[in-house]
């Protein structure tokens, strides 16, 4: 019969090793699982290794024109190969975000349709953090201390006000 010191050892090595189980399988679930699209880059990116296409970066370019139009989104693309090289193309999507295709012809890709970008509700939190990003970046790009935005794959990127809880008021 194990001692009531023993037994606490034990348990408590029980316990660590059923939360070690435990962080591995859910590490393992997230590893299996197919990652989700939710931008334009990500849909690009999930064509580009279908292809298979080695790339380095994906990055977007719209007229003013392109950008204010809310029924289609229309982009210029530019991928950067593994390589260094630069292939240049166009993103066209009919209904807002959906049924989408890709032109990159000097890679052989000429029409391919996109897969879906799933509009999963992120949790509030990350919601907040993007709104709080977007805001900083529109005040920095207005103030003329940028010239130039980065991509971020999303056909609306963000509020132009900044979001009530930011003010702390």
């Amino acid at each position: 019969m194990l001692a009531e010191h023993d037994r606490r050892y034990l348990l408590a090595a029980g316990m660590a090793t059923s939360m070690l189980l435990c962080l591995i399988v859910a590490v393992a679930v997230q590893y299996v699982r197919p990652s989700e699209i939710r931008t334009h880059k990500d849909a690009i990116a999930a064509t580009l290794r279908r292809h298979g296409i080695p790339y380095q970066e994906i990055t977007f370019s719209q007229t003013w024109e392109e950008s204010v139009n809310l029924r289609v989104f229309n982009a210029a693309v530019q991928v950067r190969l593994a390589d260094g090289r630069m292939l240049h193309g166009w993103i066209g999507c009919e209904q807002g975000d959906r049924v989408c295709f890709l032109v990159l012809r000097s890679a052989g890709i000429n029409g391919a349709r996109l897969p879906e970008i799933t509009a999963r509700r992120r949790p509030a939190w990350q919601r907040w953090i993007d709104q709080v990003i977007a805001w900083f970046s529109e005040q920095w790009t207005s103030s003329g201390y940028s010239s130039k935005m980065a991509a971020t794959g999303n056909c609306h990127p963000g509020t132009t006000s900044p979001p009530s809880s930011v003010l702390f008021s």
